[in-house]
């Protein structure tokens, strides 16, 4: 049974290599513009907000060693003005905590609906550029690496990045300030408080950069881990899992993916945890030796109650601001790192679909010249030296085994991918210069891999021509082509219906009638080229005759490209064309090529064996 594992080529291991400074910076100014696109107003008050925030503790240190001074001069019966001293300093002290209150309340709210509008904005971000995105990106697992990632990164981190700078900017002013205040029982100690802060920094930083890297290695075997998770849960794929019995080997692969994952978080955290201790434990004993100065100055009378107080919880405030100050530029860092996996999806190159002369009119012809097709980052050609000739009101079939290239010649022929060789000529005229969306729109198709959208019957089908929606009138004329009419019209609401499982309401349809509506799709586009990729997969043999019969009326005044495994619907072609490996290894009409006794004869002849008594006298 087939390996889910990614192949190793195409695994991207992006946590080792060092990005330079310069485009750090840039990500950190291209980070800010997005805060502050999203909502200026809210930006600017975080902004303030923090920076007011940044001098409370300093002012509540002092006033509480104003207090506690004023409380032991109260108690020898020195403090003057007395009990309205005391009050007058509760007073400030409780005001600065009301105005933290209101600050804290105020910023809550801003970032709140500052990330929201983020969230918004970069996820409008990311399905825009994945809408832009080259066809074949997504046949690409890198692609959906990048996306992940991407979409990992939405809502929270950008916001993360903005705040972390000012704190960083909080942390300076405020250890600036406290620092002034502790400067005041000695120099040394104010270092060996700061120097007590250092071990517990650098162990956070180290390992906040492995936890990194370990995301960042992991997220190939997480996107294989979540689809096999989604194979399990599928409400499609049940049936067939339970059928053939193999829900015990998804959710052991599942098992597999996650103690592979758990190898490498446990050592993570048992390795992280041992260092925090001793970093914790040197701090403890700096600390300690810190204390012991200050304790032999007030044996000396050297300082008062309030600067002892002063030095306790200004030692918490130090250790705090201290570490934000040196983890901040880690914290930025990585952060910025994991803001690099939204970039790099964002600049992945856009195709301008619109970018060319605009093709007006219908086509009448498509020539392929020696045409040919590899794809992006590879030495393998899957198309070469194709040549052949469709004219209006004729039908090409396109014939091969699964692999052979039939799909990517129409994918080549609808310009969702562009030639590597040769050139694809309209009415003549090389495709190249119009651009892809004006010769699209002159483009029907129906793909093997349709769509079922959670949507409704009429969005199915106007998905095609969104302009004219609410045409009823061809709404029911390209229902009564695809024959959806039979099932559609009996449903509650009729072409308003919602289709599928996913929301309330909805109706499920068979496959064969999913099918007929993506056939209907196919028709509501009045289009000069249609294109029927395995158009009769689904269908049973009455519905296979009458969609063959409606190809047949669709292609006197239209240009048809088939793909079909079947010969009942491929001997419908005017021109039929063999691929073998990328190269077309016959081409004709069905009966020129059953007289040639090639490989189009051989398919032939094996299909027919299964529908007709083997005559071995008679001449296929």
């Amino acid at each position: 049974m087939r390996d889910f594992r990614p192949p190793p080529e195409n695994v991207r291991k992006p946590g080792e290599p060092k990005i330079p400074t310069r485009v750090l910076l840039n990500d950190l100014a291209s980070t800010l513009k997005l805060v502050w696109a999203a909502s200026p107003l809210h930006s600017s008050i975080i902004g303030i907000t923090s920076l007011l925030q940044a001098f409370a503790p300093a002012a509540t240190l002092w006033v509480s060693k104003l207090l506690l001074d004023a409380v032991a001069q109260a108690v020898r019966g020195e403090l003057q003005g007395g009990y309205n001293a005391l009050v007058g300093l509760l007073a400030i002290q409780v005001g600065i905590l009301l105005l933290l209150t209101f600050l804290n309340a105020v910023q809550g709210a801003s970032r709140e609906l500052l990330g929201d509008s983020l969230q918004n904005q970069i996820s409008v971000s990311i399905l825009e550029k994945a809408a832009g995105l080259e066809v074949e990106r997504f046949e690409n697992s890198e692609t959906y690496d990048a996306l992940k990632n991407a979409y990992n990164e939405v809502g929270f981190r950008p916001i993360t990045v903005a705040t972390q700078l000012i704190s960083f900017v909080q942390a300076l002013i405020t250890l600036l300030s406290i620092g002034a205040l502790l400067s005041r029982l000695g120099l040394p100690i104010l270092l060996l408080v700061l120097v007590a802060t250092l071990p517990g920094v650098i162990v956070s930083n180290r390992f906040g950069l492995e936890s990194y890297r370990m995301i960042r290695r992991r997220t190939p075997d997480a996107r294989v881990q979540n689809y096999l998770g989604t194979l399990l849960t599928s409400d499609q794929l049940v049936k067939e899992v339970r059928l053939f019995h193999f829900e015990p080997y998804l959710l052991q692969r599942w098992k597999e993916y996650y103690a592979k994952f758990r190898a490498q978080l446990a050592p993570l955290i048992y390795r992280r945890n041992a260092w925090t201790l001793g970093a914790s434990l040197v701090s403890a004993v700096m600390i300690g030796f810190a204390t012991l100065q200050v304790l032999s100055r007030a044996a000396l009378g050297l300082i008062t109650v309030g600067d002892f107080s002063l030095f306790i919880g200004g030692i918490a405030q130090v250790q705090s601001q201290f570490s934000s100050l040196l983890s901040g530029f880690s914290s930025i860092y990585q952060s910025l790192l994991y803001m690099r996996n939204l970039f790099e999806f964002l600049e992945l190159p856009n195709r301008d679909l619109d970018a060319g002369e605009v093709w007006t009119g219908e086509i009448d012809s498509i020539e392929f010249e020696n045409v040919g097709f590899r794809y992006p980052l590879t030495t393998r050609d899957v198309l070469k030296g194709v040549n052949f000739k469709i004219m209006r009101g004729q039908a090409l079939a396109l014939v091969g085994e699964n692999g052979a290239g039939k799909t990517t010649i129409v994918k080549l022929l609808t310009r969702l991918f562009e030639p590597t060789g040769g050139k694809i000529l309209l009415n003549g005229l090389d495709s190249s210069r119009f651009s892809p969306r004006s010769v699209q729109a002159q483009m029907s198709i129906i793909f093997q891999d349709y769509g079922q959208y959670q949507m409704t019957a009429r969005e199915n089908i106007a998905l095609s021509r969104l302009d004219d929606i609410g045409n009823d009138v061809e709404l029911q004329r390209s229902g009564a082509q695809s024959g959806a009419n039979e099932f559609m019209n009996d449903l509650p609401e009729g072409y308003d219906t919602m289709l599928g499982r996913m929301f309330a309401g909805g109706r499920q349809l068979s496959g064969g009638q999913w099918q007929r509506i993506a056939l209907s799709r196919l028709y509501f586009r009045q289009a000069s080229v249609l294109v029927f990729d395995e158009p009769t997969a689904a269908l049973d043999a009455q519905a296979e005759f009458d969609t063959i019969e409606a190809l047949r009326a669709q292609s006197k005044d239209r240009m048809t490209v088939l793909i079909s495994h079947r010969f009942s619907t491929v001997r419908l072609a005017d021109f039929i064309v063999v691929l073998e490996a990328g190269i077309i290894s016959e081409s004709g009409s069905h009966e020129q090529l059953l007289k040639q006794g090639g490989t189009y004869a051989q398919l032939f002849k094996l299909q027919a064996s299964g529908y007709l008594e083997r005559q071995p006298e008679t001449v296929l």
